[in-house]
């Protein structure tokens, strides 16, 4: 009997502490998370404001072979204040250059500024008086505005975009962005049109790089596609406006501006071979050397030639797709079997190696091993805003929404 009662007793005690967790968990679901976002105050150039041009001759851009050490001793700084700055633990990063990327130089009759930016990261700058030197980042000295364009596809979209004076840039990260749901090779119709509203950095009234796309809208075939940045959980993605993820696990296409030159055909007539010869993927014709997007994370699987594909590279997704890229002219750095790439990385570049009449992309997609046509594929969308983020988002989504309306021409 007392064991009996003891057992209840714990019983009990175990049931009561499973209550109260419950109603600890349901309280913690209804706290007010601090939102990974917040509002960001939009700033537009004034009117009549005529921005600049940074003077070619005061941008750098690295080429193979140059250094730090070589790149002061041009600006005739002494020797002994170079060495100085070589051996500074502190200047290690700032010291390490990479080909292509930009420096820019500023000087007066004391001071010398040597801005270093990578990417839309923000500049480091080095400082070097006569005698002395220092290196900080300062946000101040960087002014971003704001910027709305907009379109109607006349030709090409990338054509329409640059003769209505959106940067090149922009418009790439545009084509990134509806890439999970436009394949602007098959899809762009006469007549759709785009407005663009996207941010600009400047240093001291000059400009110095484009930044980020903030919304966009392309109204493709009739259909409205929107695209409003946000970020969270550290992460910046773009997200329509119901708050659903655009990403997706695979891009719709693989090249950028290429033409589909040979579609999914079981019966198709080899061009090269003259016989009746299954066709099982997307053919894209683009010119010798263009870029091959890998179009979702995966790890390489096989990288080698075969005599009917020519240079080809498969890609492992999640255990169950397969991509496949061939008559590749060769392979993109660091691609080998093993090797892990993420969406939209260059895994190689058009070609016309193997079994090819001319210059493309043969692009396949298995499920399972069982070859799809990878023009119907629907893949899911990537993770939605949090519910803790909505109230934020929606209010981002409505404000830029509106901009949008109000500096559009409405034609």
């Amino acid at each position: 009997m007392y064991i009996g009662s003891q057992f209840k007793f714990i019983l009990i005690i175990l049931f009561l502490l499973f209550v109260a967790l419950v109603f600890i968990l349901i309280d913690d679901s209804k706290k007010d998370f601090k939102q990974t976002q917040q509002e960001i105050k939009l700033t537009f150039p004034k009117n009549n404001h005529n921005f600049t041009q940074i003077p070619i001759e005061s941008r750098i851009k690295i080429k193979s072979g140059d250094s730090l050490y070589s790149f002061l001793k041009e600006l005739d700084i002494r020797e002994n204040l170079i060495n100085k700055i070589i051996l500074d633990d502190n200047l290690k990063e700032f010291s390490r250059f990479r080909i292509d990327e930009t420096l820019l130089v500023r000087t007066d009759s004391k001071t010398i500024r040597i801005i270093k930016y990578r990417g839309k990261q923000l500049p480091v700058i080095l400082e070097i008086n006569s005698d002395s030197y220092f290196i900080f980042s300062d946000p101040s000295l960087f002014q971003k505005y704001v910027f709305f364009k907009e379109f109607k596809i006349t030709d090409s979209l990338y054509q329409s975009g640059i003769n209505a004076n959106v940067p090149d840039v922009i418009l790439a990260d545009l084509i990134y962005i509806f890439g999970w749901d436009i394949d602007f090779a098959f899809d762009i119709r006469e007549g759709d049109s785009v407005k663009i509203l996207y941010e600009d950095t400047y240093f001291n009234g000059n400009f110095l790089f484009n930044g980020d796309i903030l919304a966009a809208e392309f109204i493709n075939n009739g259909e409205e596609i929107s695209a409003i940045r946000f970020s969270q959980k550290g992460r910046k993605d773009y997200y329509a406006k119901d708050s659903s993820n655009i990403r997706k696990a695979f891009l719709k296409t693989p090249i950028e501006f290429a033409k589909i030159s040979s579609h999914y055909n079981l019966k198709r007539k080899h061009p090269v071979l003259n016989t009746i010869r299954a066709h099982k993927g997307t053919d894209y014709a683009a010119k010798k050397g263009t870029p091959v997007k890998v179009t979702g994370d995966g790890v390489v699987t096989r990288a080698d030639y075969s005599e009917s594909y020519g240079n080809i590279i498969d890609v492992l997704h999640f255990n169950t797709y397969t991509t496949r890229y061939a008559h590749l002219n060769n392979f993109s750095n660091n691609i080998k079997v093993g090797a892990k790439v993420l969406q939209g990385d260059v895994i190689g570049y058009v070609g016309s190696t193997g079994l090819a009449t001319g210059p493309h992309l043969h692009y396949e997609f298995h499920i399972n091993g069982k070859h799809t046509n990878p023009v119907n594929i629907k893949p899911t969308n990537a993770a939605p805003i949090n519910s803790y983020n909505l109230a934020n988002f929606n209010k981002i989504v409505n404000e830029r929404s509106k901009l949008i309306d109000n500096l559009s021409n409405n034609e």
